[in-house]
């Protein structure tokens, strides 16, 4: 028996990327995927924008699946996250370096740090990373510095004037070609929620979770709802099914989390109302599925939020354990595997291979994701000989 009605909450992770952009990124890799699960699909609602005053644009679509003896409708409501973390961005570069630095030295002295290499110790390198990438910038513009003093004219001046000329150059690159400076804008957002301490970004996430709670409540019965989270917008999703529950506990809810940093804020000492709400969900009816990925640095791989913050008496989410290797043919790994940025963006891409997982087959497919959690993934055997044919998507 297929799902005819569902609703999804659709809710990325920290991109600087609008609404429109976000649409049009489901859609293209909709197109890729939907004829390796034999999925038939057409867009028929399109993108409507919505927003009103300090609240992030909402864009609302609709896709139609069908494919032998099944149609599912699917209405997304996507949030755009990425007017949250524009704040950061639109900061000077110092300001976003400094606050990065702040955030990261926060997480090591409250014992954060330790947590995540109990918990992941694949995500404690990503941690490293930009504390490393920092230490070698700063050792070479020392270096260079040494250097012109050694074979220069007496005086500080030139070797003082080339490392500080080394340092910006060097950040430049590492901002540039490395992402380094999304890394600190993420770390400081990550410090923000886990401290609660920026009203103005606070704000715009309680009206997230305000208004995707509302659209919950005012879904048909006969509805499926699903709520899909992408790396730190399980965040919110954590937070919005919460809300929901406050409304009405006796209905069932789906919660979708892939490539998931929850616990990246969830195991800070000072995040106690985040936890609380992840132990709500945890003792609710909802059925949980967390999609993780060992190639992808960070993601807490094998990690288990409920074990792992001791909520005590609630239900650990469904494990889906995906390799992208498995996913994509030879070449397109190969061209993904070394930027760890796009790898961890491989959660809400396309497939080219049908595996247990596909973001899109997931949410815009025949299955109940009740029967997807209890079998722990999707079916990978093909029920039709032919991929059925896909409609034209929005324009990239």
């Amino acid at each position: 028996m297929s799902v005819a009605e569902r609703l999804v909450i659709l809710l990325p992770g920290f991109e600087h990327m609008p609404v429109e952009a976000h649409h049009r990124r489901f859609m293209r890799e909709a197109q890729k995927t939907a004829p390796v699960y034999d999925i038939q699909m057409a867009e028929t609602a399109p993108l409507d924008v919505s927003s009103a005053g300090d609240a992030v644009a909402t864009g609302q679509f609709s896709l139609t699946s069908s494919g032998e003896n099944w149609t599912t409708r699917t209405d997304f409501i996507l949030y755009g996250l990425g007017d949250i973390t524009m704040f950061y961005a639109s900061r000077n570069p110092l300001v976003r370096l400094l606050s990065g630095i702040v955030a990261l030295l926060d997480f090591i002295v409250t014992g954060t740090f330790f947590r995540f290499v109990a918990t992941s110790w694949r995500y404690a390198l990503f941690f490293l990373y930009p504390i490393v990438l920092i230490a070698i910038i700063l050792a070479l513009s020392y270096g260079i510095g040494s250097a012109a003093t050694a074979i220069g004219p007496d005086g500080p001046i030139i070797p003082l004037i080339l490392s500080f000329l080394s340092v910006v150059a060097l950040f430049w690159f590492a901002a540039s070609k490395m992402h380094f400076l999304l890394i600190m804008d993420d770390w400081a957002f990550a410090h923000d929620m886990a401290r609660r301490r920026r009203p103005e970004v606070l704000a715009r996430v309680e009206k997230v979770v305000a208004d995707a709670a509302a659209r919950i409540g005012n879904t048909p019965p006969n509805t499926e709802i699903l709520v899909a989270a992408h790396s730190l917008g399980a965040i919110c999703a954590l937070q919005i099914l919460d809300a929901a529950l406050s409304q009405d506990a006796s209905r069932n809810y789906g919660l979708l989390t892939v490539g998931s940093s929850l616990l990246k804020v969830a195991l800070h000492p000072a995040a106690r109302a985040l936890r609380q709400k992840v132990g709500t969900v945890a003792r609710s009816n909802t059925i949980w599925v967390d999609v993780q990925a060992l190639t992808d640095p960070m993601n807490f791989y094998k990690s288990d939020p409920v074990r792992d913050l001791g909520i005590a008496n609630g239900t650990s989410p469904v494990p889906v354990r995906v390799r992208f290797r498995s996913q994509l043919c030879d070449e397109a790994y190969k061209a993904i595997r070394h930027d760890f940025f796009r790898v961890h963006r491989q959660f809400v891409f396309g497939v080219e291979r049908r595996t247990h997982y596909s973001w899109h087959a997931i949410l815009c497919g025949p299955e109940h994701f009740a029967d997807i959690a209890m079998k722990g993934g999707l079916p990978c055997e093909r029920s039709a000989p032919l991929p059925l044919k896909l409609s034209e998507p929005a324009a990239s």
